[in-house]
């Protein structure tokens, strides 16, 4: 057979995870090794061939981090002749075959000469800390005099707008910016942040220095400004950055490469400087992509997280390093403060004696998709409650006492009225779905153009998307399938599909649900729960309220249904006399198919008023917000 290569090899080859490989093995995109887990080279090269010609799975969503093209990220770039200067910039680097560091370096040449802080007919100044850099990074070049003349015919005027950051994140995939969880944080982002210069300043995922150059002045001390970072090129622009800032080619700023997710004893300053700061500023990388190993070892590292998160890491480790009375800035996915893989974080964050602002963002990061906020934390004096302020500029306050375990979720997208209406909900008595439910999945076929059939055949039964799930009822299906649940990606236990179950939207900014009875399947978009104590018939007759789609938006603000948003839903304790009641209700309205949705979802809604002591003009807000 001749030589053999591991299974692990396919996805080395091709960069994606050995959980992809596997699942490409059990939904035969591949076939199985021809030996253990070892494919011969004939096997081999016939997959790789095989899949490299399959663009389409390649170049999936899924598998967008794996994407090596390049787009011009102008990084707040707005005057049009510089914008041109950057693309012209870019289009000489891709012409000239050089190493990104090379490129980088090679610019950095000309903007430091175009500016007067280094002269490059002279030899190398030992007093000038550019100079310094410079020499050292030529010496790792290829073609040192290539480098040096690339760029030589520009005059390139500093304008303080990170051109040489640009640059570097136009010159790199986006496959790298996707690994990183590198983004650009935009300028009008961090308005309102005034810091006092004689104070000290620390970026722990400083990048190229993006958010220094626009929340620092001339006048702050250079010796108190810090940053770090992994990445060794933009750490040297974010250098030259500063440099250029200060018009000081020896410039003072204490920059260091260190990750923010490292065990604390190692911090870089800890030996040179206060390892505690006055401000601590940062946007932190989102979703890093990390081995398995790696993901073990922050787990094992931060057992008081539970997460392999990266903010939620960068987060704690800053928190420690804040000086009292100091003030913290962090910008974070808007899950930060409502999923419940987050909620330790959260529980350090907002169980800790200091002063907390939240800003909602939207979707302010180009190229990412969740919604983000802006997370000020300083450290005075505890209060009574947390400040939010919406995109409008409208603030409000949200009682700590509202931010409750077991997952401390932070309901941050209403306003007085919705704070005061959530409270008095969840004040009354109620239950939950946190015990007694089971929850599970849509089936994950891993191949759906091989497995899902667009008309029904002797063996197949309709599947159900979360599209083809209304109020009450199933949509007519557009898709049939051979259940073989041994040849799936991924499949909840078959018991779950066939028994009494509620099903709903898992893609969705509301709660869409139907009771189902007849053992169908679902796919994907589409999961279901199983209530063993509180009545299903009540359960989906709650849920498809106004009412209920109002506390959902209100206290998750999320396109997505999570388990864990369910479970935190609350349930009024009823007699037994009303749970029977709307189980008659509903057996009248669906059971024999004479459903009046309207007549029937007002008696629901009576239910629930009573329940939660909701008058007339707030069951009239509450639809109006709606």
């Amino acid at each position: 057979m001749g030589a053999l290569l591991r299974k692990e090899t396919i996805g080395e080859e091709l960069g994606v995870s050995l959980a992809t490989v596997n699942n490409w093995i059990k939904t035969q995109v591949i076939p199985l090794p021809d030996t253990g887990n070892y494919y011969s080279r004939v096997s081999f090269d016939c997959i790789i061939d095989k899949l490299k010609n399959n663009t389409d799975r390649l170049n999936s969503r899924a598998n967008r981090s794996r994407q090596k093209k390049k787009e011009i990220c102008y990084l707040g770039i707005t005057d049009k002749g510089r914008k041109k200067l950057l693309e012209t910039l870019v289009y000489d680097f891709e012409q000239s075959n050089l190493p990104v560091d090379d490129g980088v370096l090679a610019l950095s040449l000309s903007i430091l000469r175009s500016n007067n802080l280094i002269n490059m007919r002279r030899t190398r100044n030992n007093n000038s800390k550019i100079d310094i850099l410079l020499s050292s990074w030529m010496e790792k070049c290829i073609k040192p005099e290539f480098v040096r003349q690339l760029y030589s015919r520009y005059e390139i005027q500093n304008l303080d707008d990170d051109i040489l950051g640009a640059f570097y994140q136009s010159i790199i995939s986006v496959s790298e910016k996707s690994n990183r969880g590198s983004y650009y944080t935009p300028a009008e982002l961090l308005k309102g942040i005034i810091l006092n210069p004689n104070k000290t300043v620390f970026d722990p995922c400083c990048g190229s220095g993006g958010i220094l150059l626009n929340v620092i002045t001339k006048k702050h001390d250079p010796k108190k400004i810090f940053a770090s970072d992994i990445d060794e090129t933009a750490l040297k622009i974010c250098f030259i950055n500063l440099a250029l800032f200060f018009n000081n080619s020896n410039i003072a700023v204490n920059i260091s490469k260190q990750d923010i997710t490292a065990n604390n004893a190692d911090f870089p300053f800890s030996k040179t400087a206060n390892e505690h700061f006055n401000y601590i500023i940062t946007n932190p990388p989102w979703g890093s992509k990390f081995s398995k190993k790696k993901k073990e070892n922050f787990i094992e590292l931060y057992p008081e997280l539970k997460t392999s998160e990266i903010f939620s890491i960068s987060l704690y480790n800053s928190l420690k390093m804040l000086e009292k009375d100091g003030e913290l800035f962090f910008f974070l996915p808007h899950a930060f403060l409502n999923v419940a893989a987050h909620k330790n974080i959260r529980n350090y964050v907002f169980n800790k004696n200091n002063k907390i602002h939240i800003k909602l963002l939207g979707n302010a990061f180009r190229g990412v998709l969740s919604e983000s906020i802006l997370l000020s934390v300083k450290n005075i004096s505890n209060e009574d409650h947390i400040t939010i302020q919406n995109k409008a500029g409208n603030t409000w306050k949200l009682p700590r006492k509202n931010i409750v375990p077991p997952d401390d979720i932070v309901s941050a997208t209403g306003n007085d009225i919705d704070t005061s209406l959530l409270e008095k909900i969840y004040s009354t008595e109620h239950t939950t779905l946190q015990d007694d439910t089971l929850f599970a999945l849509g089936i994950v076929t891993g191949n759906n153009k091989k497995h899902l059939l667009n008309k029904k055949t002797e063996n197949a039964e309709a599947v159900f998307r979360g599209k083809d799930i209304g109020k009450y009822k199933f949509l007519t299906p557009e898709y049939f399938i051979e259940f073989q649940p041994d040849l799936y990606q991924q499949t909840a236990p078959v018991e779950y599909y066939r028994q009494k179950k509620i099903a709903y939207r898992f893609i969705c900014d509301k709660l869409v649900c139907v009771l189902d009875n007849a053992d169908r399947l679902l796919l994907n978009s589409a999961n279901l729960f199983i209530s063993k104590n509180y009545p299903m018939e009540t359960i989906v007759s709650f849920f498809n309220s106004d009412i209920y789609t109002f506390i959902f938006k209100k206290k998750f603000h999320s396109r997505k249904v999570l388990k864990s948003h369910l479970q935190n839903l609350p349930l009024p304790v009823l007699t037994l006399c009303t749970h029977q009641f709307i189980y008659k209700l509903y057996a009248k309205n669906f059971v024999n198919a004479n459903a009046n949705i309207e007549d029937f979802q007002a008696e629901i809604d009576k239910i629930i008023c009573r329940s939660f002591s909701i008058d007339k003009h707030q069951y009239n807000y509450i639809r109006g917000e709606i």
